[in-house]
């Protein structure tokens, strides 16, 4: 069993189409910092190590691979993303055609409303906790379509958590700085828990190949559970301290604007 080359060809077009079109907006990227444009371009070849050539394949086969695939593209990726601004960028686009499209997204009120943190909080647990512990678990491991739709699943689930939780785009509802770090921790606790449970199992949760034995495949779900238990935390900590950084950063802009404020008065 082994992936269709067409996902290579679509996810390889689809990523350098983004990169593309990402370093051609050089004047709607003025008011982006270095690096927040880094850490886009960072995400996009990232990505495209997970989607195109050995990694995907490989991932069909070995569960531990697979798991690199999720922790990269949900909990990684999707945020590097986020904090490159694409939508910023987006919507100061040389092309009328760009412009005209995000404007139309962004209006609509159902897409809106999946923008809110609490929806995103929610799909982001149904997509973390769906694609291990339910059906489509051992589906996305047999099937190498239903394994590539996952991949999908797994960028744009995590983007639509992290997007109202991070800097960096407009936001279509105001969040909260102390509601952004909550999210954050809060979300830790059942990644964490994932990595946990595939770590400490002791049985299979999907199908195995043919020339592998239960006990190579126990082996391999433990290893892929340690990488998540282990990785997700520290991959969390991070977004954790950069949320409080931007929140310490906003309380003292207001207390500079307050003590600014009161000279003047």
């Amino acid at each position: 069993m082994g992936l269709n080359p067409t996902w290579d060809l679509f996810f390889a077009i689809l990523l350098l189409g983004t990169g593309v079109w990402y370093l051609s907006e050089s004047a709607a990227r003025q008011s982006v910092s270095l690096i927040r444009q880094i850490c886009f371009i960072s995400g996009l070849t990232l990505s495209f190590i997970l989607l195109v050539g050995p990694v995907p394949h490989a991932a069909i086969r070995t569960f531990w691979v697979h798991m690199i695939q999720h922790i990269g593209l949900m909990m990684l990726i999707s945020p590097l993303l986020v904090l490159g601004s694409p939508i910023a960028v987006a919507l100061r686009s040389k092309y009328p055609q760009v412009r005209s499209g995000i404007n139309k997204v962004g209006s609509n009120s159902l897409v809106r409303t999946l923008f809110k943190p609490q929806v995103g909080f929610a799909i982001f647990l149904t997509v973390l906790i769906g694609t291990h512990f339910s059906p489509l678990a051992n589906l996305g491991m047999t099937n190498p379509n239903a394994h590539c739709l996952e991949l999908i699943l797994f960028l744009l689930g995590g983007f639509v958590y992290y997007y109202p939780v991070m800097e960096g785009n407009p936001h279509p509802f105001p969040v909260p700085y102390s509601i952004r770090v909550i999210s954050l921790f809060a979300m830790m606790l059942p990644e964490t828990m994932v990595g946990f449970f595939l770590y400490s199992g002791n049985r299979v949760l999907h199908s195995l190949p043919k020339q592998t034995t239960m006990q190579m495949g126990l082996a391999d779900q433990h290893r892929g559970g340690a990488i998540m238990w282990a990785m997700g935390m520290l991959i969390d900590t991070i977004w954790i301290v950069l949320a409080a950084k931007d929140w310490f950063a906003n309380e003292q802009l207001l207390a500079e604007e307050e003590d600014e404020q009161s000279r003047t008065a």
